[in-house]
């Protein structure tokens, strides 16, 4: 990850494509090259924080990215803070090869291991809780054609500073790795590592979740037994 990071804070910035990319923050096209190696990244400048109205933020892109890194997953492809073309906002990596879940779903290609998908896709739905962002939206998960790997893409609008969960974002199972962040990363941690993309209201609402998440998680292992439920 440092690498990859690395990587999008210096590389050299080779074209600027303001056009490629529809939708509702019209994020431009970054070809990057460091003189090893060229890629693709995804530019978000638009910052309208809370309390504004409509809130959509680059700045939530990169903390979704920092939270999942602290917890120790791998759900939200690299991103990080760079200026281009005199604008601050989000680089994120293009991930290149990969399909929708939406489009993998239409066209029914069924992953090698489906067993192992769906509890990839089970980890996305506990941290799109944590995050608070619209639960599975199969425009957002990415499933990489190599070796089905599954990434969650855009949280520009997540960390509403709701104390609740989502609803109609049911858990059933988490993966070991992202329960035991959750224990294991302490409060302290998980606010200085976001506090320059949150505002209070959002981090203290976010920390109210991971412990309805852990409760539930607990919950649920009583329930079923450890084995039924993490992975």
């Amino acid at each position: 990850m440092k690498s990859l990071e690395k990587f999008l804070k210096e590389a050299a910035v080779v074209s600027v494509d303001k056009n490629m990319v529809g939708g509702r923050t019209a994020p431009w096209i970054v070809l990057l090259d460091d003189g090893k190696a060229k890629h693709r990244a995804f530019f978000k400048y638009v910052n309208s924080q809370r309390p504004l109205p409509a809130p959509d933020s680059y700045k939530y892109e990169i903390a979704a990215y920092e939270l999942a890194k602290l917890l120790g997953i791998e759900i939200v492809p690299c991103v990080v803070e760079r200026e281009i073309m005199s604008v601050k906002g989000s680089l994120q990596i293009f991930l290149e090869n990969c399909i929708k879940e939406k489009d993998r779903e239409r066209k029914k290609l069924e992953p090698p291991d489906a067993k192992a998908f769906a509890a990839a896709l089970e980890e996305i739905k506990v941290f799109e809780n944590l995050a608070y962002d619209e639960c599975e939206d199969k425009d957002d998960i990415m499933v990489h054609k190599d070796n089905w790997k599954v990434c969650r893409v855009d949280f520009s609008e997540a960390f509403f500073p709701s104390p609740e969960l989502l609803r109609g974002c049911e858990m059933a199972r988490c993966s070991k790795k992202l329960y035991q962040g959750m224990l294991q990363t302490s409060d302290d941690a998980i606010r200085s590592a976001i506090k320059a993309w949150l505002n209070d209201e959002e981090i203290n609402a976010l920390l109210l979740r991971k412990k309805l998440i852990i409760d539930k998680i607990n919950k649920l292992i009583e329930e079923n037994g450890e084995d039924a439920v993490l992975f």
